[in-house]
């Protein structure tokens, strides 16, 4: 299991209500971990999948890099 992203950063593009995407680099600057290697885990199950979910976003993967797309 790895450490626990601290998605505070990420709060304020959840809030923006526009797509976005971050690349595996990214992520792990903002969060302070690293993206979960298990694809499904990471668009379902894990916290910035959640959040996501909860800020009615969907999230896509191309190449480790999370696309976030705002569903309407």
């Amino acid at each position: 299991m790895g450490k626990r992203p601290n998605l505070s950063e990420l709060l304020p593009l959840f809030e923006a209500q526009e797509d976005f995407a971050l690349t595996e680099t990214q992520y792990a600057e903002k969060t302070g971990a690293a993206l979960p290697k298990d694809d499904y885990y990471l668009l379902k199950k894990s916290a910035v999948a959640k959040a996501a979910m909860k800020s009615g976003y969907q999230m896509l993967l191309s190449e480790r890099t999370i696309l976030f797309k705002k569903i309407n």
